[in-house]
Formats: structure tokens, sequence, C-alpha cells
């Protein structure tokens, strides 16, 4: 069969990140023919797969070469925004892990996933915007939302609909998908949008094989738990935590 295009994907990481919202982006990489290749899967399976091509890019900003993430983690930057070889045109994705909600990003950061977004080229080919959990703020930011209905951290909802009312907010949704963007609701969300863009995208019997050994794709795009439901029980855990007389875990309802 002929060769597949290489999927170009560029993890934009502006400001620290949340380590298991990068995650989903290996995903992409379980789909890479080199990937498959390594598992000794017929070849009818490998030739399936999707050759990728992954930058983390990083603003010139940052401390040279790395990113930092929760849990006292770093990232090596690949790239930053600076870079020939990410500018708008080139880059089929942008995958925009969560940063700190509260963070406010100068406008070259802005103006760096406003032309991946706003690009159209000669023939027709545009770049999608993957967000993951509070990515979707670093969007909002920059008025790409705007008129259009996108997924967030569920908890941050209220504050989000505050902040920028423009938007329609979902909190319904484990992600949401509106043209050239996909947004997806708090953490490992994330995981469960990049399934449902791979079977969007790349249906094969190689991606679902992948979404099953990365045991993901199976939540569907609909919270099992009403967000009343939601409330309820983080309510009910505050109770319990309360319980816990002198910080010892005694044994509570």
């Amino acid at each position: 069969m002929a060769s597949q295009k290489k999927l170009r994907i560029g993890v934009y990481c502006p400001g620290s990140t949340q380590l298991l919202d990068l995650s989903c982006v290996d995903i992409f990489g379980m789909l890479d023919p080199s990937y498959l290749g390594g598992l000794g899967l017929p070849s009818s399976v490998v030739d399936l797969g999707v050759p990728c091509e992954i930058n983390y890019i990083s603003a010139p900003k940052m401390e040279e070469d790395h990113i930092e993430l929760t849990a006292n983690a770093f990232l090596r930057a690949t790239k930053t925004i600076k870079d020939t070889d990410v500018q708008p045109g080139m880059l089929d994705i942008v995958l925009v892990p969560g940063p700190d909600p509260s963070e406010i990003f100068p406008e070259d950061i802005l103006d760096f996933v406003r032309g991946h977004a706003n690009f159209k080229g000669s023939d027709g080919r545009t770049t999608e915007i993957l967000s993951v959990c509070t990515g979707c703020s670093l969007l909002a930011q920059a008025g790409l939302l705007n008129g259009k209905r996108s997924s967030g951290p569920r908890g941050l909802i209220p504050m989000l609909k505050k902040k920028y009312p423009a938007i329609k907010w979902d909190d319904s949704k484990r992600w949401v998908h509106e043209g050239t963007f996909w947004s997806s609701g708090g953490i490992t969300n994330g995981q469960e949008m990049v399934a449902a863009y791979l079977r969007h995208n790349y249906p094969s019997p190689t991606t679902e094989m992948v979404l099953a050994m990365a045991d993901v794709g199976e939540k569907g795009i609909d919270y099992s738990q009403s967000k009343a439901g939601m409330n309820i029980w983080f309510v009910f855990q505050i109770i319990r935590a309360g319980l816990f007389c002198g910080g010892k875990r005694t044994k509570v309802l």
C-alpha cells in the first residue's frame, strides 16, 4: 500500500504544564509504524499505522531546553515558537495541554496558536487544535473559541463562563469537536478525546488495536455522573475529610 503521510504534531507548552495532560500524545506515538513494528505485529497491521513527527514547543523566555511539569518532572523542549519548522502551515495538529489556569499569556504566545488556528493552505489544508483540560484557557485568551462550543475541566466551568462569556461552555461532555477545534474536560479526558480524534480521522483495525492496548476510548463522550451529582460527591468527600480527627486516618463513613 502507499506510504501514509507523516502526521506533524506540535505539543505547545508555553508555561508550566500538567504531566497527565501530556500523556494523551503517547497514543499518537503508539500508532506510528516504528512503534507497532517493535511489537512484532503482522505487516498488515503495521502498514495501517500513521507515521508521526512530534515536537515539544516552548516559549523563548523559558529556561533553556526544558518545560516544567507537575510532579517535579521536566520535559525537554525540542522547539520554540521562533523556529521556522513549527510555524503556521508546518504542523497538522497543535496539542495544548493544561497550563496553570490563572496564567495570563503575552501576545507572542497567543499569536503563535492564533497563526496555526487561522492557517488555511492554498489546497484548503488547515491545522487542527486540540486542547486538554485547562489548555482551553489559552485558546480562550487568544479569542479562538468565541462563539464556539468548548469543553473544559468541569469544576472550573463556572469560573470560565464568567471570564469568557462569549464561549459556549459545555460541562456535560468529556470532549467537544467543533470545526478544527477539539477540547477535552479534565486531565485524562484528553486521552478519550485523542481516541475519538483518531477514530474520526484514521479509522482502521490498527487504530482500534492501539486504543485497546492503551485501554482508552471506552468511556464515551457523555459523563456518567451529572454535574450536580459530581458536586454532591465532592461535598461528601470534604465532610469525610473533616472527620479525620487530628490528621489520623481513622475509618469513617
